[in-house]
């Protein structure tokens, strides 16, 4: 009581975490929501079930310790007694979770429902729109957040229910690059790339279906590239299923991956498997990449991206399409090495026009659309 009056409950808030590469992208919410004195705000570790990724209990665990992060798990939490008044969710797909935590289940014990897309979605083909804008997730939600308004319409065009659910925040995944130039690299990091000029890499993990990968195709041309430049160091850091999806084609077993990264690494190569791609994105001068969450993502940072086209592959999206008309591409050896002595030459053609689109691509790039985020939430529970 206070003055006579009743202290209004606090409303609870539970954050789905699946992925710790996914942490990224609720880090602001979390931190917003912890801050704010009418909410109460829990992290819900889950698993992730998904045949290309080995999900380790342990690795979740420490990952959450390492930061600070008071969570609960899954199969300590009891749904039916949390008093829970929304749920954030950090996966659209429904069978990498457990059967309780699925939308269809869960909807019917919280009131909100949200989600904010786990990736910077560019990728390309009919069956792609249905697992960006068509789980049920994506559709049913109370709210989604996203990057901008392009997003936004791809909603429109994309999803069954349309956009009416959809807020333009900016994407909390990008407020943790406002000021990346002040990211504390790991010393680690920097002590591998030494006095080379680093290049970041990322693979796409669909060299056996969707082809957004070039991996099965450049990758040789890659590492030869990077051996004739050491004045270049290569920083490897591929989608986080591929590895997995290497021993699920039987190309590699465990022992072949850990022999694959060790001969790497003998190469000169920096293979980067932290859990922040911020460390990644801060100590690189340029990236080269597969369609992927990165190719959208690392506009944001300034820096000169090669975008590596698959001929054969699913492509673009329209958004994917329109963020890679500021960059260089590339389909071979020759186009790669063009734009690593681009690089060494300091050459940047496409760089003024390349910063001047990031407000289009990013809504209100400020560092605050987790606060955003926030606030949205509670006027949806009230």
């Amino acid at each position: 009581m206070r003055n006579g009056q009743s202290v209004p409950a606090k409303r609870r808030l539970a954050i789905l975490y699946q992925l710790p590469e996914s942490w990224a992208n609720v880090r602001s919410v979390w931190e917003a929501a912890r801050e704010d004195a009418d909410l109460d705000v829990i992290v819900v570790m889950l698993p992730f079930i998904h045949k290309d990724y080995q999900w380790r209990r342990e690795v979740s665990e420490a990952h959450l310790n390492d930061m600070g992060v008071p969570f609960v798990a899954w199969d300590a939490f009891d749904l039916d007694k949390a008093g829970l008044d929304a749920v954030l969710y950090t996966s659209p797909y429904d069978e990498t979770r457990p059967e309780a935590y699925r939308f269809a289940k869960l909807r019917q014990r919280v009131r909100c429902t949200a989600y904010i897309p786990y990736g910077l979605e560019v990728g390309g083909g009919e069956h792609n729109y249905v697992y960006q804008y068509g789980q049920p997730v994506t559709a049913g939600a109370s709210a989604v957040f996203v990057r901008s308004e392009g997003v936004r319409e791809m909603f429109v065009r994309h999803c069954p229910s349309g956009a009416r659910h959809v807020h333009v925040t900016g994407h909390p995944r990008m407020d943790g690059l406002v000021d990346l130039a002040h990211f504390p690299v790991d010393p680690a990091l920097r002590e591998a790339i030494g006095g080379r000029r680093a290049v970041l890499w990322n693979a796409h993990f669909s060299f056996d279906g969707d082809l957004w990968s070039t991996f099965d195709r450049l990758a040789g041309d890659i590492l030869d590239a990077f051996a004739s430049r050491p004045d270049l160091a290569l920083l490897f850091r591929p989608h986080p299923l591929l590895w997995k999806k290497l021993t699920n084609l039987n190309i590699l077993d465990e022992a072949g991956i850990a022999a694959l990264k060790d001969e790497l690494r003998e190469r000169g190569v920096v293979v980067d498997e932290r859990s922040d791609h911020r460390h990644a994105f801060a100590a690189s001068e340029a990236m080269i990449s597969d369609v992927g969450s990165f190719l959208m993502e690392y506009l944001a940072t300034g820096k000169p991206v090669l975008y590596l086209r698959n001929p054969d592959g699913l492509g673009l999206n329209e958004e994917g399409a329109a963020v890679v008309r500021h960059y260089q591409s590339a389909s071979d050896a020759a186009g790669i090495g063009a734009f690593l002595d681009q690089l060494r030459r300091g050459e940047d053609p496409l760089g003024a026009d390349r910063r001047a689109a990031i407000d289009e691509f990013f809504h209100a790039f400020d560092g605050q659309a987790g606060r955003r985020v926030v606030e949205v939430l509670k006027e949806l529970m009230a």
